[in-house]
């Protein structure tokens, strides 16, 4: 299969790296500026990098507990990306894994209010795939039980909900700018509040951060350029086909690096925030023009978006009928050249030796165990065309 579709991304143009560059190699504090246009795109006082989307949850973590030392749990979604799960673990944190309702892919809310308050100390929505999660609904539960929310729009850059940008509605947000998300610097994350409290222990724990290594900026600049290239659907075959390369594979490894957001990807966040409304405008029309195409098909269900919102839909999630109607779908669509997955292989508490890191004896999940064998995601990024879109659709209405 000579054309293939990434089962995400964003476009990354060549230009735009080497204008960034050159604005990183000045330095004088120009990266630092650039990080400062987040504030404006996204309405909120205070940002901050890191190296990657996990690492900025770690640094929140850590924060948070500063406030509030004598908490040790945090509440996250039963079905989720495992990078929350690593995070947590990494700062030394309990697990509490809330159900989660298929059909929007957010909290199970009768188990949210049933979460123990004593030791809680966060709440953190996933935003999954970016369908914005009911906030409003996440903060009553979390004040009831005098906690943060800390809102996880990793996968949610750019989304709305009537004008609020998903990461900016809870006590503290971040967002992911890796491969595969609303916009994309290949690495780093972004950490937003309007809380001076917040900001001033954010601050003082990233000072511990490390800076990258001119090798590693180096390395970073030719992966930016090979993914502008290979990103191409008559190209991305290239890398798909490299195993060693584990394009797709989802790890649960608290042993993450923990640097500062590179001053590269500093430097790129103003021509990409300029992009942002347009490139998510395309993926809901794409996800609109599948999930219409798809009306009526008993073995496939789309989650529902919260009301009033406007999803990124970094990929677009189908939750089939049973596991092997996702498997054949999913293989039908590779087979096709579109990249389809399964998304995270597991819920989080099927994830091996994740036992001693749960705050609960009993942490299985049966809705969420049973997602994870149903969901499927497909592409709806802008290297989507119409003949991909209709091919998608076809595949699932002959199943």
């Amino acid at each position: 299969m000579l054309r293939f579709v990434p089962p995400a991304g964003a476009p990354l143009k060549i230009a735009q790296i080497l204008r960034a560059w050159k604005v990183a190699d000045r330095g004088n504090g120009t990266g630092q500026e650039c990080l400062r246009s987040v504030t404006g795109h996204l309405q909120v006082k205070y940002v901050f990098g890191a190296s990657s989307g996990r690492a900025a949850l770690w640094l929140i973590l850590r924060s948070l507990q500063r406030l509030h030392p004598e908490r040790n749990v945090v509440a996250i979604p039963a079905y989720t990306c495992f990078s929350v799960a690593a995070a947590v673990v990494r700062t030394g944190l309990k697990i509490y894994p809330v159900e989660i309702d298929p059909h929007t892919l957010d909290f199970d809310f009768s188990q949210l209010d049933a979460v123990p308050g004593e030791k809680l100390l966060c709440i953190i929505p996933s935003n999954l795939f970016g369908l914005l999660n009911d906030l409003p609904r996440i903060r009553q539960a979390a004040q009831a039980k005098d906690a943060f929310v800390l809102d996880d729009a990793a996968q949610a850059l750019g989304a709305t909900r009537n004008g609020q940008f998903a990461g900016t509605e809870g006590d503290v947000g971040l967002f992911s700018l890796g491969r595969g998300k609303a916009v994309t610097t290949i690495e780093g994350g972004l950490i937003v509040t309007n809380s001076e409290e917040i900001a001033r222990l954010v601050e003082q724990e990233a000072k511990d951060l490390d800076s990258q290594s001119r090798i590693d900026g180096a390395a970073l600049l030719l992966k930016m350029l090979l993914y502008s290239v290979l990103l191409n659907p008559r190209l991305y075959w290239i890398p798909n086909s490299v195993p060693f390369l584990g394009l797709g594979v989802t790890e649960f490894d608290p042993g993450f690096k923990t640097e500062e957001l590179p001053d590269l990807c500093r430097a790129l966040l103003p021509a990409l925030l300029n992009e942002m409304a347009k490139i998510n405008q395309v993926r809901r029309s794409n996800a609109a023009a599948i999930m219409r195409a798809v009306a009526g098909n008993c073995n496939f269900e789309f989650p529902s978006p919260v009301r009033d919102s406007h999803p990124s839909f970094v990929r677009l999630p189908v939750i089939a009928r049973n596991k092997e109607t996702a498997k054949m779908a999913i293989r039908r669509m590779r087979k096709a050249g579109i990249g389809a997955g399964a998304s995270y292989p597991s819920a989080i508490c099927d994830i091996p030796g994740i036992a001693e890191h749960m705050s609960v004896k009993s942490f299985h999940r049966p809705e969420a165990e049973f997602l994870s064998e149903r969901l499927l995601t497909l592409p709806v990024h802008p290297l989507v065309g119409a003949q991909d879109l209709s091919r998608m659709a076809d595949i699932l209405n002959s199943l």
